[in-house]
This record gives C-alpha cells, structure tokens and sequence, in this order.
C-alpha cells in the first residue's frame, strides 16, 4: 500500500463526488483500487481515469469519501483486476446509475485513441446524472421521465439501437440491470460481444479469500472485474 493525497473534490449531487488524486497511475479502463481512508474499512473502487475514482455515498466509508477535503492522505494498493479489451470498431457503452464510472475512463481512452463510441447511461432521476454533457454521443434515460427517454436503460437500447452492429459492448451498473442486460444479448446470441463489470464485496482484492466468488467459483477480484458474457452464469 502506497499513500496519495487528495488533489480535488468534484460534487456533482449531495452525495456523489470525484475524487482526483495527486498521483497518476498506470492503469487500464476497468481496473479498480482498494481505497483506506484512515479509521473506516478498506473498500474496492474504479477508477474513473488514471487518477480518480467517482463514488456515491451508500455505507460509512464512501459518505467519508463524499466528504474528503483536498489535501488530506489516502492509502491505495493496485491498479488490480482485469481491464476491459479495447474494440477494432465501434463500441456501445452501457451504463446503470454510478456504473458509469469505469465507463467514463473507457470512453475516454477509446476516443484519445481514435475510436467510437456511443453511450446509453439510465439513471432513476435526472438528479443522478454524472458529466453526462461531456459526451458527444450519449442517450440517456430515466425512470421517473425527468430527461431523456422514460424507462429503464434496457428499454431504451431496445428502442435506440441495434447491438450487432457494434464490435465491442461494454455494461456497468446495478447487478439487476446486469443480469437483465445478459438475457437480452443471450437471447439475441451476442453475449460473445459483450464485457460485463461486476461489483462484489471484498476483503483481500488478491483472490485468496473467496469474499467476492461469482456462482461459478471465479473471482471477481483475480479473474475480473470485467468478464466477457460467455464466462458468466447467469
């Protein structure tokens, strides 16, 4: 573990923030960090660039984190995990809520690298809305018809686009949106094209507690976070 101070605190809702360090590393789109912020527990998060991780408060640790000041100190073990591939094509990014996250990075480094990319971020109100402006092509939708299309994000691809035509298809969000988003392209035999970014809790981040195993016995610490569909089973 390594020790970083916090650069800046960006607020974009009263409990969602970017936290931006001083240092950056050397990291891909899809890994994450076992964050400590001294006297709360030590918790997994993405990195939303090479130098920030974006967290919505939902426990002790991250309503900490909501609150951090520039200046004070943070420990950091990682970049850890697998990243996402990186497309020959167009790639279609999903997004759920605070899943955009990791996805913000991804687009960011498809694009810096020549790449399209089109994103359909759903969100319960317009109140959640993460820097959503600064992407070119981005639909959004929510729950409550507060902007955008009225629905959830799986209506609004279903509605919006056609999936196969994309080479790469990228999903992060809620796990319930997650295994919907997976019948959906099992059912339209596309799963092969799609990398899912999983949550779980952990303790180690290293694969050797077994805190985060998914049904099948993979981890998700070790063996992901980013899985293509084919290796899940759901």
């Amino acid at each position: 573990m390594f020790s970083v101070r916090v650069k800046n605190v960006t607020k974009h809702s009263k409990d969602t923030v970017t936290v931006t360090f001083n240092v950056s590393f050397r990291s891909f789109p899809g890994q994450f960090v076992m964050l400590n912020l001294p006297g709360h527990e030590e918790i997994p998060l993405s990195l939303s660039s090479p130098d920030s991780v974006t967290v919505r408060a939902v426990g002790e640790t991250t309503e900490a984190l909501v609150n951090i000041q520039p200046g004070e100190l943070l420990g950091i073990k990682g970049p850890m995990g697998r990243p996402f591939s990186i497309p020959n094509g167009t790639a279609l990014l999903i997004a759920g809520g605070i899943g955009i996250a990791p996805l913000i990075y991804l687009h960011d480094y498809i694009i810096g690298r020549g790449g399209e990319v089109k994103i359909l971020y759903g969100v319960r109100t317009s109140e959640e809305l993460i820097n959503h402006r600064r992407f070119e092509n981005i639909k959004i939708s929510t729950d409550n018809g507060s902007a955008g299309f009225h629905g959830n994000v799986i209506d609004l691809l279903k509605v919006e686009d056609r999936p196969d035509r994309y080479s790469r298809i990228y999903c992060c969000g809620p796990e319930i949106m997650l295994r919907k988003l997976y019948d959906f392209f099992k059912e339209n035999k596309l799963l092969r094209k799609v990398e899912f970014a999983l949550e779980r809790y952990m303790k180690c981040g290293m694969g050797v507690c077994g805190s985060c195993a998914l049904e099948n016995g993979l981890m998700v610490c070790s063996e992901g976070p980013v899985f293509n569909g084919v290796e899940l089973e759901w």
